[in-house]
């Protein structure tokens, strides 16, 4: 019995910045929004540390759900494909366990 796949949209970056500064719509207006774009606009305080650090930044970060490419879907499916081989090996042995357990009664 082979599956049909069909492909999904995915939230997908399209637009990414961070500035000193916070952001106007003049930062904002070349990107052609569409109806259920979200918008997250925030301040980070920034963080230091013996081994990592970062300033305070400004960010924007929109994103939109779009169709996977050709490459995603095919990476999906293969996972998917792999899950699959495995959970059925699983139930096949649980089902071996049940049986052997069951049997000698």
């Amino acid at each position: 019995m082979e599956k049909e796949y069909k492909k999904i949209k995915v939230e997908t970056e399209i637009f990414q910045r961070q500035k000193q500064k916070p952001f106007t719509w003049k930062d904002l207006k070349e990107i052609q929004f569409e109806d259920d774009d979200r918008i997250e606009i925030g301040y980070d305080e920034g963080y230091y540390s013996e081994n990592n650090s970062w300033d305070p930044h400004y960010y924007a970060v929109v994103t939109r759900m779009v169709e996977e490419t050709d490459a995603q879907f095919e990476e999906r499916i293969a996972n998917l494909e792999i899950q699959n081989k495995w959970a059925r090996e699983r139930r096949y042995q649980s089902y071996l366990k049940l049986k052997e357990e069951f049997e000698n009664d």
